[in-house]
């Protein structure tokens, strides 16, 4: 039986380690698609770095990447960077609803592709507060318009937020993930890490280890 490929979705607002927590990833097999375009905050020797600044492009490094049988683990930095790319490609080439359009069904195969993927994925995104029918307010992932909003999480097996604190006394920085939030869209196979876990380290290294074990 072919085994399952995971896609991980790491979740914060800006500065809290998402792009951080790539540091330890193995530089010849991860892919990495930097649609920030902007210098990493580590070390980088990946060896597969692409900075695609038009959606096509990323498109077609994503194909590339998913294609090259040396890489064992794509990595999209950011979906709100791409999000952001394709609303203005949107407006650029299309007019009234049609903008719209081209965008939620541009969204849609961008999910349809990745999941398609027979490797590890993990996509970094910021959120926002929506509130639901009943009032309550929950964090999701932030995206343009209303056909997403609240939908794209559904996507993935694994949602990761991230976080990080300085202790005042030290005035060291310490970083997680929390695999469980309470108000937020974080979820986790309990099996992947364990029942009773609820924060791991700041890794991407460690989570991609965990599925391989996993999925043994």
């Amino acid at each position: 039986m072919e085994r399952d490929y995971y896609k991980v979705l790491l979740v914060s607002q800006s500065g809290k380690g998402k792009t951080y927590s790539f540091r330890n990833m193995n530089p010849e097999t991860t892919g990495f698609i930097n649609t920030e375009n902007q210098p990493l905050p580590f070390k980088s020797k990946f060896k597969y770095h692409s900075r695609p600044t038009t959606v096509a492009a990323a498109k077609e490094v994503l194909k590339q990447y998913a294609a090259n049988p040396e890489i064992d683990c794509i990595v999209l930095d950011s979906l709100s960077a791409y999000l952001d790319l394709l609303l203005g490609e949107s407006r650029s080439s299309k007019r009234g609803f049609d903008v719209w359009n081209n965008y939620n069904e541009e969204v849609g195969k961008l999910f349809n592709f990745i999941k398609s993927i027979k490797k590890e994925v993990f996509i970094t995104a910021h959120y926002e507060w929506i509130q639901d029918e009943g009032g309550a307010r929950e964090r999701r992932i932030k995206t343009k318009g209303k056909e997403w909003e609240g939908w794209i999480e559904k996507e993935f097996v694994i949602v990761l937020y991230t976080d990080k604190q300085i202790d005042p006394n030290t005035k060291k920085t310490t970083a997680w993930f929390d695999l469980t939030l309470d108000n937020s869209s974080a979820k986790c196979p309990p099996d992947i890490f364990g029942e009773d876990a609820y924060r791991i380290d700041n890794d991407c290294k460690l989570v991609f280890d965990a599925i391989q074990n996993f999925v043994k």
